[in-house]
């Protein structure tokens, strides 16, 4: 695969300058941005897959939904749907996507949640019908520079950090490391436990990039599984379904405490049918297990399937995670620093 890329290589220069060309007409004015009178907080990154934006924007939420009016736009990835739309209790992942889903599931009554393309729309709509939101969370908003932003918080995964990639599709980058300079904090997710040294010497690899924004570490903390459908406890052998961009951090934490009979991996949004889970009841009918534990982003994708056989004779359960990140009030202060 890695010598496959390699020979990408001349494309990845290309998009990269293509990449650099569009930011410097944002940047030089002769691409506009639109200013709206509401602050607005981007979430994303500079790479593809999974660094941990849905947690992150939990985590916001979780801060910020106490003092001020909330709004979150996302595009609404793997949805069914078109254009734009507020979350309503009758929507579902196909109507809304999963991450906006578990976004209301867990906020609806605190936030408002929206899905749009074009989060230039989304705004106004939103502000057409709820006219008292203070501020717009924008999700994996990064690249999209129409809308002009009052705090960047960019991501970037400790194991796959973007001082160490490449433009795609040579490797994972959206556009070149340059990028890293617009963003107003940077976080590294999924971190293990790290010395400051080590720190220190991934913040000397940033500042090449970007010298003054500050430097956080965050960690993807997993709490107790909890059940869907009922109250069932979890036994000691289970079976593991994902449809993330990156299980396998997820594997080794249940295999820590249960002994994993079969991972069911699927790619990242996938949208489960009837077909599907029928087969994964004869798979676990073999192993000879009663215990199918989930993903909390897969688990609302699998709300609608109450009723299938599987969980007629399947218990399923979802793995909740919380993100942590350290010197929280050092960068909650910065963040209020914007927002007031």
């Amino acid at each position: 695969m890695k010598f496959i890329r390699a020979l990408f290589f001349p494309f990845s220069i290309l998009y990269g300058w293509l990449m650099l060309a569009r930011n410097r007409q944002f940047d030089n004015g002769q691409r506009t941005q639109t200013e709206f009178d509401r602050v607005v907080i981007s979430v994303g990154n500079l790479s593809t897959g999974g660094t941990g934006k849905t947690p992150m924007i939990e985590f916001l939420i979780s801060k910020l939904k106490d003092q001020y009016k909330l709004a979150t736009v996302s595009r609404g990835y793997g949805r069914h749907t078109k254009g734009f739309r507020i979350a309503i209790d009758s929507d579902d992942a196909k109507s809304i996507g999963d991450e906006p889903l578990q976004f209301y599931r867990k906020f609806g009554k605190d936030v408002v949640v929206s899905v749009c393309e074009e989060r230039i729309l989304a705004i106004p709509s939103i502000l057409m019908e709820k006219d008292d939101i203070e501020v717009f969370l924008l999700d994996d908003a990064y690249q999209h520079r129409k809308v002009a932003r009052d705090y960047n918080i960019m991501l970037s995964d400790y194991h796959h950090p973007f001082y160490n990639d490449y433009v795609l599709p040579t490797g994972n980058l959206r556009e070149p490391r340059s990028g890293a300079n617009r963003a107003d904090a940077i976080i590294i997710t999924k971190c293990p436990n790290l010395s400051q040294q080590e720190k220190e010497e991934v913040i000397s690899s940033i500042r090449a990039y970007n010298d003054s924004a500050p430097v956080y570490f965050s960690q993807i903390a997993y709490q107790k599984i909890l059940p869907v459908f009922g109250d069932a406890q979890v036994s000691g052998e289970i079976a593991l379904l994902t449809g993330v961009a990156k299980a396998q951090p997820i594997a080794d934490h249940l295999s820590n405490s249960y002994n994993v009979l079969k991972h069911l991996e699927y790619a990242d949004h996938y949208h489960f049918r009837s077909s599907d889970l029928d087969e994964m009841l004869k798979t676990l009918e073999k192993i000879e297990t009663k215990v199918l534990v989930t993903t909390e982003k897969d688990m609302v994708r699998l709300l609608p399937f109450k009723s299938h056989p599987l969980f007629q004779k399947i218990d399923l359960f979802y793995l909740p995670i919380e993100f942590k990140i350290d010197r929280e009030d050092d960068f909650l202060s910065g963040l209020m620093k914007v927002i007031r």
